[in-house]
């Protein structure tokens, strides 16, 4: 198995710009774009998932395997319909987002069984996101196979990502997540600050706290990084924004990336800013960077 498992939704992004007429189709998911910004990072990644095996699934696929992703793991399973969200890009670039199937979305099929067989010999880090730990099959699956791996002193990472549509469901798997999770990776407003009722980043951070755990909160304005009583904080990048569509999982992936390649956390935070800002240039959550590229624009601002 791969050095890092990202395990969560791939989906078909149906994107609708602010000043276009035409819809683009692209393959999108939160854990499925952060896979596949570390497989084109040369890092060693697998990808677990579900999708229909229709043309948007075998399209998914397809795209991870041309980003160097294992899909041993990602099932494209005939009784499923592959999950859709519209995205309309407003005259800013920012993206508002629409699960077209919310009542049964593919990537929430996730059973023990579809986990059970995978070895994590060499897994050094499992991401999940918070969008697989609201509804069942998923979260439970998924909470017991963390569970697993943490026995194993695999180091799990937590993209929280709420959203919207999870604002009135039950939140006892994530937070069972939350606490076993070693790194937390969010939005300073939407995964910190409203969900945990406060009004500064330092309040939040007092009621995550766990030595030796990471927490990672970024916004328009750059991104802090902090670990027991250290902070590290990096500005965001000057770029032209075509949309913001998979910023924040190409923020993950450069976030991973320095950790596979034991960069110091001030080091992982600016590629971690670079790695987003090279991704809000083009339209699209999978427009990413090489190393090459990753590098040449960090050297250019």
């Amino acid at each position: 198995m791969a050095e890092i498992l990202c395990i969560g939704d791939s989906c078909a992004d149906i994107i609708i710009p602010y000043d276009k007429k035409e819809r683009v189709i692209r393959c999108g998911g939160a854990a499925a774009n952060t896979a596949c910004a570390l497989g084109k990072l040369n890092v060693s990644t697998s990808f677990v998932g579900k999708a229909g095996n229709d043309l948007y699934g075998k399209k998914m696929k397809e795209e991870l395997d041309r980003s160097n992703v294992d899909t041993s793991f990602f099932i494209l399973d005939e009784k499923l319909s592959s999950t859709l969200i519209q995205i309309t890009i407003d005259e800013n670039g920012e993206r508002h987002p629409i699960l077209l199937n919310a009542d049964d979305p593919s990537y929430l099929k996730i059973y023990p069984k579809d986990l059970d067989t995978i070895e994590l010999t060499d897994t050094k880090y499992i991401l999940t996101n918070g969008m697989m730990l609201f509804q069942d099959p998923a979260a439970s699956s998924i909470l017991s196979f963390l569970n697993k791996a943490k026995q194993n002193n695999i180091r799990i990472v937590l993209d929280i990502n709420f959203r919207t549509e999870t604002i009135d469901q039950d939140r006892s798997i994530i937070n069972e997540v939350i606490e076993i999770s070693d790194i937390l990776l969010g939005s300073t407003e939407d995964d910190y600050l409203k969900p945990y009722d406060c009004k500064t980043i330092e309040e939040v951070i007092e009621k995550l706290y766990k030595k030796d755990r990471i927490i990672v909160c970024h916004d328009a304005k750059g991104s802090d990084v902090f670990f027991n009583d250290e902070r590290y904080h990096s500005d965001s990048y000057t770029v032209e924004v075509a949309d913001s569509i998979g910023a924040g999982d190409n923020f993950n992936a450069g976030f991973l990336y320095g950790l596979i390649h034991h960069k110091t956390l001030k080091e992982c935070n600016e590629l971690a800013c670079a790695a987003a800002a090279y991704s809000l240039q083009k339209e699209g959550a999978r427009y990413t960077p090489d190393e090459t590229k990753l590098y040449n624009l960090m050297k250019r601002n």
